[in-house]
């Protein structure tokens, strides 16, 4: 599945953050390592937390 359509499930409400993240592998390890290393378990609530704070402190550094 393409990015594009990732995005409009998730806003659609068909797949939650953890879905949208997971469907992203590369995403998908930075996260899983992440929570290891917090000693979290992957949920929602810290997949809508984690791709806030990697948007913050990636995605952005490239504009």
């Amino acid at each position: 599945m393409d990015y594009n359509e990732l995005v409009q499930k998730r806003q659609e409400g068909i797949i939650d953050d953890l879905e949208f993240l997971f469907a992203q592998e590369e995403l998908a390890e930075l996260y899983l390592e992440d929570m290891k290393s917090r000693g979290e378990k992957p949920n929602n609530e810290n997949a809508v937390r984690w791709l806030c704070e990697y948007e913050n402190n990636h995605l952005y550094e490239q504009l």
